[in-house]
């Protein structure tokens, strides 16, 4: 967001907002000059739509805010003061070129991975799979407890009940927030719903007839559509590794497969498919 202080909003747009974000306050006066270009710097290096820095400029010509310039102890214009929480936590003060802007923002700026991690926050509701595959590219290139809280997320909104457990598995005490709560409270549900009589009829079935291919067949089917992926891949590899032709074994996995997209497990079952029958 890109907003001019006033007195009227700036309780809310600075004081308040500054709680939740980081708020870069620009301070410039139409009587320097070199204010002109380093806004316009500014805000092509922020942005309007970041969700993470706000840019908040201050026309210190009005006589209503120059009390905060003075307070911040400023001594030359252009200036730059990141506010976190309410406080100054970084100033740069005079004419800049990019470079030290960039400096300058760098530690309050969203890097690729958090971009990524915003971009799959907001398609989440509306397309799950696609999220998914910003989320493993953000996971690529950083590795945080917030990312894979949102990958167990998205794992779990397409049915991916195995990897949703695994992904919660890595959360640690101090990251167990209420998103953590919410996505484990939803798994425990889809457990129940997944671990049905029917289910726990043919396990016992199988469990008596270990070589039934049909039985593994139509119980892979099952776990499948409970969200029991790997489960159910390796109950048909398994079939496959015996008969390479016996029922829709092989269709049901390419299926499944398909179905799965990029997701690490399908990958390592593609190549055990392929050794298979090449």
């Amino acid at each position: 967001m890109i907003v001019d202080i006033t007195v009227e909003n700036f309780q809310q747009s600075l004081i308040q907002a500054s709680m939740s974000k980081t708020v870069v306050i620009f301070f410039h006066a139409d009587q320097v000059p070199e204010c002109k270009p380093m806004s316009a710097l500014a805000e092509q290096l922020i942005g309007a739509d970041n969700g993470q820095v706000d840019l908040a400029r201050v026309d210190v010509a009005d006589p209503q805010l120059q009390s905060l310039a003075m307070q911040l102890g400023l001594q030359a214009l252009p200036a730059l003061v990141a506010f976190k929480e309410g406080q100054p936590v970084d100033m740069l003060e005079g004419p800049q070129d990019e470079a030290a802007l960039k400096t300058f923002l760098k530690p309050y700026l969203p890097n690729e991975a958090e971009l990524l991690l915003d971009q799959a926050k907001q398609m989440l509701g509306m397309d799950p799979k696609a999220a998914y595959g910003l989320l493993q590219q953000a996971r690529a290139l950083e590795d945080t407890p917030a990312i894979r809280l949102t990958l167990a997320e998205t794992a779990l909104a397409l049915n991916k009940l195995e990897e949703t457990q695994q992904l919660l598995d890595t959360i640690g005490m101090a990251d167990q927030d209420s998103q953590y709560q919410h996505v484990l409270a939803r798994l425990e549900l889809a457990k129940e719903a997944a671990d049905s009589p029917e289910l726990r009829e043919l396990e016992q079935k199988l469990a008596a007839s270990p070589d039934d291919l049909e039985l593994k067949e139509e119980l892979a089917v099952q776990y499948f559509q409970a969200g029991r992926q790997e489960e159910a891949l390796q109950l048909l590899t398994e079939i496959l590794q015996k008969d390479l032709s016996f029922g829709e074994a092989r269709k049901h996995l390419l299926d499944m497969l398909t179905s799965m997209g990029a997701d690490p497990v399908a990958s390592r079952y593609r190549r055990k498919l392929y050794s298979m029958l090449y």
